[in-house]
């Protein structure tokens, strides 16, 4: 029996994420979901490997009229009782660091992040991130770091870019799997965040596409075979 990743996505992609085809490819089988449509949520077994939180529009900050949210915060906990690895990425990864106890919310200068920049690894970040790590991001929102977390990298304009908790959950506030083509679904849907302090223009993202996504990609496929023991 094949092992499962079992992701929880929260957005609509005109193709799979690099994620997804990574972990496929690595003789994984996907069992995706959409909690905040309606589908029904996943069951843990023995071939579980693991479970990906992904991005989304949506807003922690709006978790009391969201109950799906509260929902699949109730699977991480699930997945943490079983020792099951958990990863969340932007959304999946505020949500995580709301399910811990860290406070969610915008920047206070209102900024956002959109586009590329360089995260920072922390001294206890530095096995995972390598120095000058080029990253995509497209959030309106950030995290505080939970209780009990460990941080792994720094930014701007939100300073907490990755922490660790526990010996099985990674969270991550950029989108190491965002593909040219999901790029330009973003394009077209976050265009009104391109007045925003923060966001980076096109003609920006698309140079920062070409110079620094082979790079990311490489570092993401190393980053997910260790996080769900796929090395």
């Amino acid at each position: 029996m094949p092992r499962v990743i079992h992701i929880l996505d929260h957005l609509e992609t005109p193709e799979p994420d690099a994620m997804r085809v990574h972990l496929a490819a690595r003789g994984l089988q996907i069992d995706a979901r959409r909690m905040d449509l309606g589908e029904g949520p996943p069951t843990f077994g023995p071939e579980s490997a693991g479970l990906a939180l992904t991005g989304g529009a949506q807003m922690v900050t709006d978790i009391e009229r969201l109950p799906w949210m509260t929902a699949e915060l109730g699977l991480v906990e699930a997945a943490r009782a079983m020792n099951l690895p958990v990863l969340g990425i932007c959304l999946g990864a505020q949500m995580i660091a709301h399910g811990l106890g860290g406070a969610v919310g915008p920047h206070p200068e209102g900024h956002v992040a959109y586009g590329w920049h360089e995260v920072t690894p922390t001294a206890a970040g530095t096995a995972l991130i390598p120095k000058g790590l080029m990253t995509l991001a497209g959030n309106e929102q950030g995290f505080a770091l939970p209780p009990g977390a460990e941080a792994l990298a720094t930014g701007a304009p939100f300073p907490n870019q990755a922490f660790r908790h526990g010996e099985g959950v990674l969270a991550l506030q950029f989108h190491p799997e965002v593909t040219r083509a999901i790029l330009d679904d973003w394009q077209v849907m976050l265009k009104g965040n391109l007045a925003k302090p923060g966001a980076q223009d096109e003609a920006a993202q698309d140079a920062g596409m070409l110079a620094h996504d082979a790079a990311l990609k490489t570092w993401l496929r190393g980053m997910l075979d260790r996080h769900f023991a796929q090395g």
